[in-house]
């Protein structure tokens, strides 16, 4: 088992550098094209994050006091991007880890602007899963392969991930069961976790995490304005997780993804394929779904 597969089943997460600086200048102009920087919020009380799964539309971004979250891939007009999420170096990661023929399953930006106070509870990724269907000893197993990899890919230097290294593969302990106070999905706010640290991040590195680790998104004061690529995998060697269902398929309309580029095409195609395979999120969190292949 190579080094960086064994790190990220003992932790729940890795760090490697991905993006030159020729890159990553290269990303940073593209992301100000995108985003108005110029915009500033009307109004400067503080706002919570949003519901990051329903998602924000870029033309909202700065109106609110907040962290922005941008689905990709569905939405015409971020395709000056979308090569982020082909990049050689980061599917060369995630390959190593999960296994060959990566499917993508997220993609979006991550934004906030100086001053942000940002603020995400603690959780694992399950808020898909109804909380009685949630069977910690099953789907938190070491036992049981969790076929997704999320990615954090920094433009600027941040500190906005905290997590609890290792917690991925066990359950909660009670000490963690008390700061969820009872719920499986989201912590309250203003909660302390024990074990808990945060992932400091240069810009051009990504930290690549398993899912099911608890973590939060937690950020006093935004110094450098955030502006962050988010992806997340799984492979086609075996079946997905509920995380496979985040994008849109709906939006995937044969106009849109004639205006892709061929490689983004591609990956659309075998997303849409694989949905076609397992079309019920509901299946992949039952008790033997993940050891059908």
């Amino acid at each position: 088992m190579n080094t960086l597969k064994s790190k990220f089943l003992e932790n729940g997460y890795v760090i490697v550098d991905i993006l030159e600086k020729t890159e990553l200048e290269s990303f940073r102009q593209i992301m100000a094209d995108l985003l108005d920087v110029e915009v500033r919020a009307d109004n400067r009380e503080v706002h919570s994050s949003s519901f990051q799964h329903l998602g924000d539309e870029i033309r909202d971004f700065a109106r609110e006091n907040r962290q922005y979250y941008f689905h990709l891939l569905t939405k015409p007009g971020t395709e000056s991007i979308h090569h982020a999420f082909h990049n050689p170096r980061i599917m060369g990661v995630v390959e190593s880890l999960l296994g060959p023929d990566l499917i993508i399953n997220n993609a979006s930006i991550l934004a906030a602007n100086k001053g942000v106070k940002y603020d995400l509870g603690w959780h694992r990724d399950v808020i898909q899963i109804p909380q009685q269907e949630i069977e910690e000893d099953y789907l938190y197993s070491k036992t049981r392969f969790h076929n997704s990899c999320q990615i954090n890919l920094p433009l600027y230097d941040e500190d906005a991930l905290w997590v609890v290294p290792g917690s991925h593969n066990r359950v909660n302990t009670s000490e963690e069961n008390a700061v969820f106070d009872g719920s499986k999905h989201y912590a309250p706010l203003g909660k302390e976790m024990p074990g808990a640290i945060p992932v400091p991040l240069k810009a051009g590195q990504a930290v690549f995490y398993n899912n099911n680790l608890i973590h939060r998104g937690y950020t006093e004061e935004v110094i450098i304005p955030r502006r962050t690529i988010h992806m997340g995998y799984h492979s086609a060697s075996k079946p997905p997780t509920w995380h496979f269902y985040l994008l849109n398929a709906a939006l995937l309309k044969p106009d849109y993804l004639a205006g892709l580029s061929a490689t983004m095409q591609n990956m659309m195609h075998e997303y849409l394929e694989c949905r076609r395979q397992f079309p019920q999120m509901s299946d992949t969190w039952k008790r033997g779904f993940a050891e059908r292949i």
